[in-house]
């Protein structure tokens, strides 16, 4: 046996071991989310009729497939000239849609030229305590006066709601279900989620990160990009988004929320992982996040039983004598790291807010 193979299989015993005790005890820890799990109840699916950008999005395939999906999770719509003009963008703006925040959704305009920083988050666990176990997104810090500026876009409640401005937003890739649809650990997680890419502003992703008991931190890392390359990774995450839409589908190893916050990075930097050797290749072990999971971990849907059999079925994907590869790892792999990049972690910037928070 190489050393190589010794390491793997150590790891993924050790992985084992320490992912099921946490869903064991998750299991019967989380509570429900607090809004209603919604789904359309037509077969057009729709979810506000009041929405002119509500996506009407269905299970793109698998055992579920042309089934309606929850309708609190979408992907961003990038609007047209046609689209955009009741809005009023300014000149070279970027405006899209289907922006989350505050569990409404927004249009949303971003002036060119906007974002000061692209920092990527990395959400560690307090178990299983690993490098390769996290969750990976985009976080983008908007310069002052270039706030992105949000127009609530359901005409259901009757009157105007003001404009807002958000200087801060993350991409996201989750993966996002049905409310009716059970686990099912064989035919894997990508029969059983599509992925929402999500843009949804800092405030939320912080309330859901420190609601989460068993987040351990979230680090986050300042990209060494350019000037121009700043921007173009904002523009490269909503594109994305858009012509995605829910159309692809969650696979824990080679399509999940870092493997997608990566495309991103690799669209703008011009970092091509394909025409590196087969050893070099980049695989990312993740279960899904979203409301979907936490449902079925309130609900007692998952057990250790039901997570040994799914995890083991992942674990096989991996290539012979291949290591999943650690987020941070992938960063300093494309030399996005520099003196620069190191900051607090989101506990840390946000302690005077968060301090007192009980997880």
């Amino acid at each position: 046996m190489t050393m190589l193979q010794f390491l793997k299989q150590n790891l993924i015993k050790t992985f084992l071991l320490t992912t099921l005790p946490l869903f064991s005890i998750m299991s019967g820890a989380i509570a429900q989310p607090k809004q209603p799990y919604l789904t359309a109840s037509n077969s057009a699916c729709v979810c506000d009729p009041a929405d002119p950008f509500d996506p009407k999005a269905k299970m793109p395939q698998g055992i579920y497939k042309g089934q309606c999906l929850y309708c609190q999770q979408r992907s961003v719509q990038l609007l047209t000239p046609v689209e955009a003009a009741p809005y009023k963008p300014r000149p070279g703006a970027i405006v899209f849609a289907n922006f989350k925040h505050k569990n409404k959704f927004w249009v949303a305009q971003i002036p060119p030229n906007a974002v000061e920083d692209a920092i990527f988050q990395i959400q560690y666990y307090t178990v299983p305590a690993s490098p390769y176990i996290a969750h990976g997104q985009i976080r983008f810090r908007l310069k002052p006066g270039y706030e992105a500026i949000l127009v609530p876009q359901s005409r259901s409640s009757g009157k105007a709601d003001k404009a807002i401005r958000v200087r801060d937003m993350v991409y996201v890739a989750n993966g996002v279900g049905l409310k009716s649809a059970a686990w099912n650990p064989v035919t894997g997680v990508f029969d059983f989620y599509a992925i929402a890419q999500e843009m949804i502003a800092l405030e939320d992703r912080i309330e859901d990160a420190f609601n989460f008991k068993f987040t351990d931190r979230v680090e986050q890392i300042r990209l060494a990009l350019t000037p121009r390359q700043k921007q173009q990774i904002l523009l490269n995450a909503i594109a994305q988004s858009s012509r995605d839409q829910t159309n692809v589908m969650y696979d824990t190893i080679s399509r999940n929320c870092t493997t997608l916050a990566l495309r991103v990075v690799d669209s703008t930097i011009g970092y091509i992982p394909e025409k590196y050797p087969k050893e070099q290749q980049e695989y990312f072990v993740n279960l899904p996040t979203g409301p979907q999971l936490n449902e079925a971990l309130a609900n007692k849907k998952l057990n250790p039983e039901t997570l040994n059999e799914f995890l083991a079925e992942q674990i096989k994907k991996l290539p012979a004598l291949q290591l999943p590869t650690a987020p941070y790892d992938a960063l300093l792999r494309r030399e996005l790291v520099n003196s620069r990049s190191k900051m607090p972690t989101l506990e840390q910037e946000f302690a005077a807010q968060y301090g007192k928070k009980k997880r």
